[in-house]
């Protein structure tokens, strides 16, 4: 199955950075891409508490960081959203994902931590 190119969307790019910057240990830069609501739940530790939590069971650091889907309707969609999107993050020794809901600002208004 070919993958799909998800390079252009605006909601991946989002989920993307904000995974990137997770899993490179930037959680100011992580947390600087959270809309105001989300903002005001989620310090930097939290970011890296919550993130060590999903990995913490691997060999080692994530070593790979892809968008695997994404959906731009969905029964839950709220005015002001664009898209939702899941991240696949893995390592030596674990498989993990963050699942996000991109506003239109391009700002993370939910986080969804690790596979369902």
């Amino acid at each position: 199955m070919p993958q799909t190119d998800f390079s252009d969307n605006p909601t991946c790019k989002a989920a993307l950075t904000f995974a990137k910057a997770l899993c490179d240990g930037d959680f100011a830069g992580a947390r600087g891409l959270l809309a105001a609501t989300l903002k005001a739940d989620f310090t930097e530790a939290d970011l890296q508490r919550e993130f060590d939590e999903m990995t913490d069971y691997g060999d080692g650091p994530p070593d790979t960081v892809e968008v695997m889907n994404f959906l731009d309707d969905w029964p839950q969609k709220k005015p002001g959203d664009l898209g939702w999107a899941y991240v696949a993050i893995s390592g030596p020794g674990f498989g993990e994902a963050v699942a996000v809901i991109v506003t239109g600002e391009r700002l993370i208004r939910e986080i969804e931590w690790g596979r369902p």
